[in-house]
């Protein structure tokens, strides 16, 4: 089977989207009015989405969406009880940054302990 998948908001995500691993028509749109989406999802199966809200009203009108790739961490543009109700799969990014924040963490506590940011503005002015 061959999906249809289109990413309705490419220009809110900076990331290389590696090719899928299923055969697919890929179609991909920089951004996306509300009044956009339901002719560019036509016939469609999967929608990759950033920002783009994804309501009842619109989602009703799309019999062939099977899945929504949320290519952020939080689902809010996303109808879920409706998407639930209808059997469409909504998948977001989970884990984001789950190892990367605490180290983030770690690094200002060590800076604020050891004065980095003086001691960089010192050198700095000589």
């Amino acid at each position: 089977m061959q999906h249809s998948v289109v990413f309705l908001d490419r220009s809110t995500l900076d990331a290389i989207v590696r090719p899928f691993n299923f055969p697919n028509t890929y179609m991909e749109y920089d951004k996306t009015g509300v009044d956009e989406i339901v002719q560019r999802l036509a016939g469609a199966s999967i929608a990759v989405i950033n920002k783009v809200p994804m309501r009842e009203a619109t989602l009703s009108q799309l019999p062939d969406l099977k899945l929504i790739a949320v290519a952020a961490t939080g689902t809010d543009v996303v109808d879920k009880a409706y998407c639930k109700s209808r059997g469409i799969i909504v998948s977001n990014i989970r884990n984001y940054a789950f190892n990367t924040v605490p180290e983030h963490v770690f690094a200002l506590a060590f800076a604020l302990r050891r004065s980095i940011t003086a001691y960089h503005d010192d050198v700095r002015n000589g």
